[in-house]
């Protein structure tokens, strides 16, 4: 009867037809769903089109749950088990009255228990189901992760830690086991959920009254559980334990790894302790290996630079530099260079710190600065080595950027990482490492500046008007680009948890040195002045290019305009 009335109001306000109506409740019975789910997996209208249809059918509030801040205290009024399986939220409270989003407001019932439950009389609103889901993700965290975090108990963690051994044997983790010690199973089951969710790092962050954990998803952080601050201590105790950590060091930073196993696969993880005001924060890396099989159109290049990339990598000698900030992608872009030229007649030796990724096929050298094996002293090993590539992980001082050149002068390709904002900086920064400028000029065969940008949900891709303020900090008209361009914008679905965006994508801003370039170079000409040359002969700058992007609907100007704010146009 309630889905019913459903199916009738939708058709009052025009959403569906009675035909479209007939043919969702005959796949309902055939499915066992709710009529909503349904009607979005029919494609005839998106849940968010339906509460609103349904707001103004009923004369409900529509809320936007992103735009809500639930206090907790308000979130402590309806039990957890209510909020997970009836879909709702309760979102304020006025006196008697507490208002509750849901994703069904026509389930009388339910409101009956609520009103029973709290002695409260209920406002009924209406939400999307998928916003209503990732509130209940945001604020109860994940199901799994919920369900792990309410059985923490002081005695099971105890025993937890017990159990799992301070043995020093163990040498991987199986996630899918059932284990009876409660924070075992939270731990495997956070662990469990940022590799099916894809995250780069899991931050646990100690406060005053609570251990924040979030998940860096798409480069975006976002919170998903706070832990009592009693369980803090075994929490962070156990994932020490499984990174082979020392647990009774609390005053000094620690780094570890774990190698986990997930269903048929495993998972290699870098854990890193640092004492903070509240305790010690933990953040782990998830160590993508998808990497290891990227190929160069993988990482986004466009189909001219692609080329000139393929080009540069193929020379016998030289320097090729990857400039950005800490998480733009640079390492993956290395590994999908080696990846193109990895052959079993080709030597190819690195120095990186650490070693994230083990490839088979390359002699991969862990730089331990603590011991005394640096970059240079790494390099120079590696030079008796008779290499044909060396791949170097950062060039950060003067000794290793000399042995990188000098290696280059002497018939070996050196492909490296630097830290500044686009291409022709590369100059200005070796010459502050002492690089002369003619072996800059001489050796330098391409300088890459890249960034990640999130990119828009293919299931949810909508054209988009920017408005006159975002077409305005775009600055087209200095970049060249004089006709009119669509772009585009994710709405938001299940597939994307409503953010709009799924996955990354790389821009770059690749320069090469021609002869009129080298000549400035060798005669110290500036950064600015080197920079006008290179776009003169051909350089695509970094924003022109994620513009392009956006254009095509990979990614949102949005995105363009955070990570090249900052470049000179």
């Amino acid at each position: 009867m309630i889905r019913k009335r459903l199916g009738d109001a939708l058709v009052d306000s025009g959403l569906i037809n009675q035909e479209q109506l007939k043919e969702a409740l005959g796949k309902q019975k055939e499915m066992g769903k709710r009529l909503g789910k349904v009607l979005t997996e029919l494609k005839f209208c998106t849940d968010e089109s339906i509460a609103q249809a349904l707001a103004g059918q009923l004369g409900i509030p529509f809320i936007q749950m992103e735009e809500v801040v639930i206090p907790p205290e308000i979130l402590k009024l309806i039990p957890e088990t209510i909020v997970r399986s009836h879909t709702l939220m309760p979102v304020a409270r006025k006196g008697k009255n507490l208002t509750v989003a849901m994703a069904d407001p026509l389930d009388a019932f339910i409101v009956d228990e609520i009103r029973y439950q709290t002695n409260l009389e209920v406002e009924e609103a209406i939400a999307p189901e998928t916003h209503i889901l990732n509130a209940i993700r945001r604020y109860y965290g994940a199901e799994d992760v919920s369900q792990a975090l309410k059985t923490i108990k002081r005695d099971a963690i105890l025993e937890g830690i017990h159990t799992a051994g301070l043995a020093t044997d163990v040498s991987s983790f199986d996630l899918m086991a059932t284990d009876e010690a409660a924070v075992v199973n939270f731990v495997s089951q956070l662990i469990r959920q940022a590799i099916n969710e894809k995250a780069s790092d899991i931050h646990l962050e100690p406060e005053e009254d609570h251990l924040r954990v979030r998940f860096r998803v798409d480069g975006v952080l976002n919170e998903l559980v706070r832990v009592p601050k009693a369980n803090q201590a075994e929490i962070i105790s156990r994932v020490k334990i499984m990174a082979e950590m020392d647990i009774s060091e609390k005053r000094l930073p620690q780094d570890g790894r774990i190698r986990a196993k997930l269903t048929d696969k495993n998972v290699d993880l870098r854990v890193s302790s640092l004492p903070v005001v509240w305790g010690e924060k933990i953040v782990i890396r998830v160590l993508d290996k998808s990497a290891l099989n990227l190929t160069l159109r993988d990482v986004g290049f466009e189909e001219d630079l692609l080329v000139r990339f393929e080009n540069a990598v193929k020379q016998p000698n030289g320097i090729i530099l990857l400039n950005g900030p800490t998480g733009s992608g640079k390492t993956s872009t290395l590994y999908a260079a080696l990846n193109f030229i990895i052959s079993p007649r080709i030597n190819i030796s690195t120095a990186e710190d650490p070693v994230e990724m083990q490839v088979r096929g390359i002699n991969q050298v862990h730089v331990k600065t603590d011991i005394g094996l640096t970059f240079a002293r790494t390099l120079r090993s590696l030079m008796r080595q008779d290499p044909n590539v060396i791949m170097v992980g950062e060039i950060r001082d003067q000794e290793t950027a000399q042995i990188a050149v000098e290696a280059a002068m002497t018939g070996h390709l050196v492909l490296s990482t630097l830290h500044t904002n686009d291409a022709p900086s590369t100059i200005g920064r070796l010459i502050d490492l002492q690089v002369e400028p003619y072996l800059i000029a001489s050796t330098l065969l391409a300088a890459l500046a890249q960034r990640l940008v999130r990119r828009i949900c293919i299931k949810c891709r909508q054209p988009h008007t920017p408005s006159p303020e975002e077409l305005a900090d775009l600055q087209m008209d200095k970049l060249g680009i004089t006709e009119p361009l669509g772009f585009f914008r994710g709405k938001g679905c299940t597939q994307c948890g409503t953010s709009g965006y799924k996955g990354r994508t790389a821009i770059h801003e690749m320069m090469t040195l021609d002869d009129v370039v080298r000549r400035m170079v060798t005669a110290k000409a500036t950064s600015a002045e080197i920079r006008k040359a290179a776009i003169e002969h051909g350089m695509v700058p970094l924003r022109k290019c994620g513009i392009v992007k956006a254009s095509r609907g990979v990614t949102t100007i949005e995105e363009v305009l955070r990570v090249t704010k900052s470049e000179e146009i």
